[in-house]
């Protein structure tokens, strides 16, 4: 474990140093170490890909690192069409869960998916469409806003009662018995709708520890467009 550990971490230097100057970081599949043959590890996670995607050991799609400066707030420049028709965030009902299923194994050393199913609790119909805004609160009081992955968000529309929209997370872990790493301990969640200033706060239910990349370009944590949930 510790050797993994040391190679995530020399990866994870190796891929910040490759993106300072545009290229590829296929540096971080190169180890000729056996166990590095496992998809989806802490440093395939991290890798600056160009956007391929590539199967975890558990099945779970290992995406590429949050946009190099991406935004990490709610505001949707480009989807400013249409607001009045938006959903608010007093319309909206939060519940952990969503179109992945389950919870995601705070155990695991590969990415995992955390969701948020979002239901319209209003009289009308309403639509979603961007990225929202994600802050991590730590037990001991730290914060960490998400930033964004590269996809593309696509309308979501809900009907009163309807429950087919979600905040998707993908996070990177670091297991219990992993030694040395800096560890980020949720323990609660803000979120902010696309476009709304308001937001919710949901207590972390799963556990457990995330790799602090907090201060990273390409953090292996981030968040994605509202999807079909």
């Amino acid at each position: 474990m510790t050797r993994k550990l040391t190679r995530a971490v020399r990866c994870t230097a190796a891929v910040l140093a490759v993106v300072a100057v545009g290229a590829g970081a296929t540096a971080c599949n190169s180890s000729t170490d056996a166990s590095s043959s496992k998809a989806g590890t802490h440093a395939d996670a991290a890798k600056g890909s160009s956007g391929a995607e590539a199967k975890g050991s558990a099945g779970v799609k290992v995406k590429e690192a949050a946009q190099k400066g991406s935004r990490t707030d709610a505001v949707n420049t480009s989807s400013a069409a249409g607001t009045s028709k938006r959903c608010h965030t007093g319309e909206l009902d939060f519940t952990w869960g969503g179109p992945h299923g389950g919870a995601p194994d705070m155990d695991a050393d590969h990415q995992q998916i955390a969701s948020v199913q979002l239901k319209n609790d209003s009289a009308r119909t309403c639509t979603l469409r961007g990225f929202p805004g994600v802050q991590l609160v730590s037990k001991s009081g730290e914060t960490w806003d998400l930033r964004r992955s590269a996809d593309t968000p696509s309308t979501i529309t809900l009907h009163p009662g309807e429950s087919t929209a979600a905040v998707s997370m993908n996070i990177l872990p670091v297991p219990s018995d992993m030694k040395g790493p800096k560890r980020f301990v949720p323990s609660k969640v803000l979120i902010t709708p696309p476009n709304e200033t308001a937001h919710v706060t949901l207590d972390w239910p799963y556990g457990g520890a995330i790799l602090d990349q907090s201060s990273a370009t390409r953090p292996g944590t981030f968040v994605n467009p509202i999807v079909l949930g």
